[in-house]
């Protein structure tokens, strides 16, 4: 990142959370702010709350993810007919949440962009985040990549792979390599059970699955099945309230009570997520598709076959593939010609 460097003035750096991470470690004090590309969107077009959600759910009978889904496809469409249904609802819809003013604008957004420099790291963009980029001064930066030779392995099992990289990480550690340089990544959930398995055998821990959904703990789970068919108050008087999660499950609640919807606080509980254990020394686990690294790291990526890398999108969103011209995005085919160009950078 030695284009930290040459930063001379206040500066707004579109990037990853990852790279938020790694910028925010530096010890260096520099004149910048941060935001995903998310939250930048956010900022510029407009944002929601629950509020907003709960007036879409309530008013189309929607379940919240649903409802949450159209609020997010809003950012797609100008106010104008497009003569295609799906389309004309959002902009229908856009312009009743506006003249609710349940949509959130800030109008000191654009001033501020205005006066400070904006940079996009590393970044893959859409053609539609590309399009709303081109209407600010903005620099593209792309990550620094370096030529590697790699080595590939075929393995007949997971447990054989699994077993291959746990031996091979603790030569590595054994011939004096710092273990916060060694990586997993491609790690999905199919491989936690072995790898935390042998990995153990072997007196390694790997930092997988470390934010754990509430919901997937008995304890909540039971309280979601009494709260579906009982009042909160029984559904609370009905539970342990000396169990270590009970803290948890009041925080949502309270932080969710004052919009009177037993729907909301469910999908609360579904989507909080806590962190597990943590342990140190721990294998740390990245994502590939935005992973910083340095020289010094060892990367193991697992699971690399055909069908798995590189990620493949469908086109089983609500704006489909064969409407998205009208919008300026990408179609899910163009998406997966980037994301494989994308790997062949990689790796």
């Amino acid at each position: 990142m030695k284009f930290l460097d040459e930063i001379k003035r206040e500066t707004l750096i579109i990037c990853s959370d990852t790279s938020k991470k790694i910028i925010l470690m530096r010890n260096k004090l520099i004149n910048i702010k941060l935001m995903t590309l998310s939250e930048f969107i956010s900022k510029y077009c407009f944002d929601y709350d629950e509020n907003t959600i709960l007036y879409v759910m309530n008013k189309y009978n929607l379940k919240y993810d649903v409802a949450l889904m159209y609020i997010k496809n809003l950012y797609y469409v100008d106010d104008k007919k497009y003569d295609v249904s799906k389309l004309d609802f959002l902009v229908s819809l856009k312009k009743e949440l506006d003249k609710l003013n349940l949509l959130i604008y800030n109008k000191y957004f654009l001033e501020y962009l205005n006066n400070v420099d904006v940079i996009v790291y590393g970044i893959r963009l859409t053609s539609f985040e590309l399009k709303l980029l081109n209407n600010i001064n903005y620099k593209y930066i792309d990550k620094e990549r370096k030529e590697y030779e790699h080595q590939v392995y075929c393995f007949d099992t997971m447990e054989e792979e699994i077993e291959y990289v746990a031996y091979n990480i603790c030569s590595l550690i054994d011939n004096g390599v710092d273990i916060k340089n060694i990586k997993l990544t491609n790690v999905d959930s199919s491989y936690y059970n072995t790898i935390n398995r042998i990995f153990s055998l072997f007196g390694l821990k790997a930092d997988i699955n470390n934010k754990i959904s509430l919901a997937s703990f008995d304890y909540i789970k039971n309280f979601i099945e009494l709260y579906k068919n009982n009042s909160l108050e029984d559904s609370i008087s009905s539970i342990d309230n000396e169990h270590k999660l009970f803290g948890e499950l009041i925080s949502v609640i309270n932080k969710y009570i004052k919009y009177d919807n037993k729907e909301l606080i469910i999908y609360k509980l579904e989507n909080t997520y806590i962190n597990s254990n943590k342990y140190d020394n721990m294998i740390s686990v990245v994502d590939y598709l935005e992973y910083d690294g340095n020289d010094d790291d060892y990367v193991f990526m697992i699971g690399f076959n055909d069908g798995i890398i590189p990620n493949s999108y469908k086109d089983n969103e609500y704006i489909t593939d064969n409407i998205k011209k009208y919008v300026g995005e990408s179609t899910s085919n163009e998406k997966n010609i980037a994301c494989f160009i994308f790997v062949l950078v990689w790796v």
